[in-house]
């Protein structure tokens, strides 16, 4: 039971992570788009090509205007040790420049929150909020630096660990690996990302880890640049 309870808070947070990585930071990594380059069509059985610097600065565009995201989520761990499907159902809530808070409500219900370099998270079978202060902990501490890296516009820094590729044109679909040798490559593989039809908000995003286990994130019932309720970043939810 202690392993199946760690195996799902594990699930969740590398989700939330994974979804805070890329909606707060995406725009810095693609305002760096004065030296553009072609994109050419995927072909089957083929690498799929380096997304453009052009198609970049055209999404940085479109997300500009984006300061806060709130959508319901239903994600599909896949274990590859015990080939299970762990099914999650729950809502997220982002606000720029660094908050969001993750809550699951199936199967059982749990919530982490990072705002700045702390997090906390809760869990029903517990019921206690745990605090952790992302400096001093090496592992949050790079996804942290990393988050800063993306959003403040250190574009060398995110040009050493990650490639992007497109996977498709409508919609509009972007894989990103990290380099090998990155922190980020030790725990993931890839994160492919699919946009909504004004490619405004993510539709879906597939996380594969380097364990072999992946996160498919379905986001509904998006909700751009309206208030978010003070209780929704309430730790434990209300």
């Amino acid at each position: 039971m202690k392993k199946a309870r760690e195996t799902f808070l594990f699930a969740c947070t590398a989700a939330m992570i994974a979804a805070a990585i890329f909606m707060l930071t995406f725009q810095a990594y693609a305002a760096d788009s004065s030296s553009p380059a072609q994109t050419q069509p995927a072909q089957s059985n083929q690498s799929p090509p380096v997304a453009s610097r052009q198609l970049l600065a055209h999404v940085q565009q479109q997300l500009r205007t984006i300061e806060s995201v709130q959508a319901d989520f239903v994600q599909e761990k896949r274990l590859a040790v015990l080939k299970h499907v762990l099914t999650i159902r729950g809502h997220f809530a982002l606000q720029k420049p660094d908050k969001v808070i993750w809550i699951v409500n199936e199967p059982v219900r749990y919530a982490i929150r990072v705002q700045g370099d702390e997090v906390r998270q809760w869990d029903e079978d517990t019921n206690k909020v745990q605090i952790i202060h992302l400096g001093g902990d090496p592992t949050f501490k790079a996804i942290t630096e990393q988050i800063q890296a993306w959003f403040l516009g250190n574009y060398q820094t995110l040009e050493q660990s990650y490639d992007v590729y497109l996977l498709n044109d409508k919609p509009l679909s972007l894989r990103f690996a990290p380099k090998p040798g990155s922190m980020v490559a030790k725990l993931v593989k890839s994160i492919d990302v699919t946009f909504g039809k004004d490619e405004l908000n993510l539709d879906a995003m597939v996380v594969r880890e380097t364990a072999g286990d992946s996160t498919v994130l379905n986001f509904l019932k998006t909700r751009l640049n309206q208030p978010i309720k003070p209780q929704i970043w309430e730790i434990p939810p209300k």
